[in-house]
């Protein structure tokens, strides 16, 4: 019979598999097809640079592929609660966190590819964008006009804390085998990351040939959010790890990184559609053109 740890662990898994292969997923397929039915290519010709076909197969596919996956995680909880040893890859003999962070990268394969394709779309419809009326922004946009200092500053906060918080935990050991340098150079490299593609989004050039200065600024507010989020969530997880290290809660690793999984799941993949609904997005910059200027 399993412990109580075990149990708990199998309840959480079981939520990674649901919202992040189905949950999620399923919204997911919903807003393409309503995109599909409610703005045709016949009208909003912009909008698609490939046969409507392509789009249609691509969104069964993507369904295809994420149920599948939901089918093998179910599979692989009965396996870990009846027959495979559960603690089999790890050394302390709990439950290793190998197993969620396996299914995980499984998990993310159709996302990946969907953002692949996304990118593709995008540049299919800056080759063909022949717009007539082109927009210029002359209003400079700033970091602080789309996430909160106070978000801002609470992720500059964990960050620093994070660090100081296990090396505190450790006796302050810098060494660059020690698990607490390893999670420093870490949270320090993704939090770099973050700031680049920060960068990009408020700075580069803009993806979408045709969107909206409107619609660039709300999509630009959701990213830049999910990263500041993602910071958060992040530096809050590896002051977890540090303690758990400290206070020996090995028994809980697979438990806090499937939880881990599911918090980057919600504000990233969540954030986008909670905040960007289709009835918000202007469509008309996707018709097409009526006469030239």
């Amino acid at each position: 019979m399993p412990n109580w740890y075990e149990t708990l662990f199998y309840c959480v898994f079981l939520g990674q598999i649901l919202l992040i292969s189905f949950h999620y997923p399923e919204r997911l397929r919903r807003r393409m097809v309503a995109v599909l039915e409610d703005y045709p290519p016949e009208r909003y010709p912009r909008l698609y640079p490939k046969p409507v076909e392509v789009y249609r197969i691509g969104i069964w596919i993507f369904t295809f592929a994420t149920r599948a996956i939901v089918v093998l995680g179910l599979l692989l909880l009965v396996a870990l609660a009846t027959v495979i040893d559960p603690a089999g890859f790890a050394d302390d003999g709990f439950i290793s966190e190998a197993w969620p962070a396996a299914f995980f990268m499984v998990q993310c394969l159709p996302f990946v590819v969907l953002g692949v394709t996304e990118l593709s779309q995008l540049k299919l419809m800056r080759q063909a964008g022949t717009a007539s009326r082109r927009r210029a922004e002359l209003r400079r946009r700033r970091l602080v006009d789309f996430v909160s200092p106070a978000w801002l500053g609470l992720a500059a906060l964990l960050f620093a804390g994070s660090i100081a918080f296990d090396l505190y935990l450790h006796d302050f050991d810098v060494s660059l085998g020690h698990d607490t340098m390893q999670r420093a150079l870490t949270l320090l490299a993704t939090n770099l990351l973050f700031v680049v593609a920060g960068a990009w989004q408020l700075y580069g050039r803009k993806p979408d040939p045709h969107q909206s200065p409107r619609d660039r600024a709300q999509r630009i507010g959701v990213e830049l959010k999910a990263e500041v989020f993602a910071s958060i969530a992040i530096s809050v997880f590896f002051m977890l790890l540090a303690a758990d290290d400290a206070l020996h809660l090995d028994y809980l690793d697979a438990t806090m990184i499937s939880l881990y999984f599911q918090a980057i799941a919600f504000l990233s993949i969540g954030l986008s559609l909670r905040r960007l609904s289709l009835d918000d997005i202007d469509f008309d910059v996707y018709k097409a053109d009526l006469a030239t200027e």
